[in-house]
């Protein structure tokens, strides 16, 4: 889904970027910002009554006066983002202040914005941190997060599984993955089967729509659709990340190692709420076609649980044993 990887994005691009000196933050500023989050919630999160509730608690809490001590706005982002966790605990819902992102989310797809994005998603290499073949011809992937799927990413995710392509067994570290695309995670599991598979869909509640993901099956890596996998995991796994081991442990695909994952598989958009600050909120929610559920609030449960520093130790030692 686009705006997921965009909105991954934009937090790894922005941060907490001020184009200027901050205005003072009145109580005019923000009741504003109370009124556009509950606005927002209402008409794109997930599910609707508890976005009634989230969008009261925060109203109530104004109107007790819990944030009249608050002078800046990052500290008003950050007590709002903890008092709508405090309702739900949904990792990828939060409030933002950032004058910039706020101006990438009004015109996201200037030349200049989309030479931005690609300059950054190469500096990290498309979320291919490392190709590496260890002693046994055993395969390693560390991968840092899922881009936007067009083709820069597409040759470099083939690239990198080119090189480990002639493998005896393959490791896929996915730990401190914070998520991305869905459709470059479907990608990325097309290479491991011999067929089309229905991997995950996607609900969205403002339209009622769903979208499916289902794997394109490679024909140039062959040797991969028969290839062992295990998938390194930890608790900083995230969204995309933890689909990506979920998808392919629902197939019993992979064997997953390490840490239960974060437990968030909500996708979510970036929707500015008035005076630069943004709700990043989500809007849809993963349906897995075996499982008909998802990983939200419990995260993906690994086959064998270990520490994440014990984790590679581990996965060599099973793999010296089979």
């Amino acid at each position: 889904m686009k705006i997921f990887a965009i909105s991954l994005l934009v937090i790894l691009l922005c941060g907490s970027v001020a184009l200027a000196q901050n205005p003072i933050l009145t109580k005019r500023i923000k009741a504003e910002t109370i009124t556009g989050i509950s606005k927002s919630l209402k008409e794109n999160y997930i599910f609707l009554d508890t976005a009634r509730r989230m969008g009261d608690f925060i109203n109530l809490q104004f109107k007790k006066g819990a944030y009249d001590t608050i002078h800046t706005q990052n500290a008003f982002a950050y007590k709002l983002t903890t008092d709508l966790q405090s309702v739900y605990h949904d990792g990828h819902l939060s409030i933002s202040y950032d004058p910039l992102a706020a101006k990438i989310d009004e015109n996201p797809d200037t030349v200049a914005q989309k030479a931005r994005r690609l300059q950054f998603r190469k500096q990290v290499n498309f979320g291919m941190e490392k190709a590496e073949i260890m002693p046994g011809n055993i395969g390693y992937l560390k991968v840092k997060g899922f881009f936007q799927l067009d083709q820069e990413t597409k040759a470099t995710i083939t690239a990198a599984l080119r090189f480990v392509s002639n493998s005896n067994t393959l490791i896929i570290d996915l730990r401190d993955n914070m998520g991305g695309d869905p459709a470059a995670v479907s990608f990325f599991c097309g290479f491991f089967f011999n067929e089309k598979i229905h991997l995950n869909d996607l609900y969205c509640r403002k339209d009622g729509s769903y979208t499916e993901f289902w794997t394109t099956p490679d024909t140039s890596l062959v040797a991969l659709k028969t290839t062992p996998i295990y998938i390194l995991t930890n608790k900083q796994t995230f969204s995309a990340g933890e689909e990506f081991a979920y998808n392919l442990q629902a197939q019993h695909r992979a064997l997953i190692v390490g840490e239960r994952t974060g437990g968030g598989a909500h996708p979510m958009a970036p929707e500015p709420v008035g005076n630069s600050f943004i709700a990043y909120i989500p809007n849809s929610r993963a349906i897995n076609p075996i499982t008909k559920t998802n990983w939200e609030g419990v995260g993906v449960k690994p086959d064998k649980e270990v520490i994440a520093d014990k984790t590679l130790e581990t996965v060599l030692d099973l793999i010296k044993q089979n």
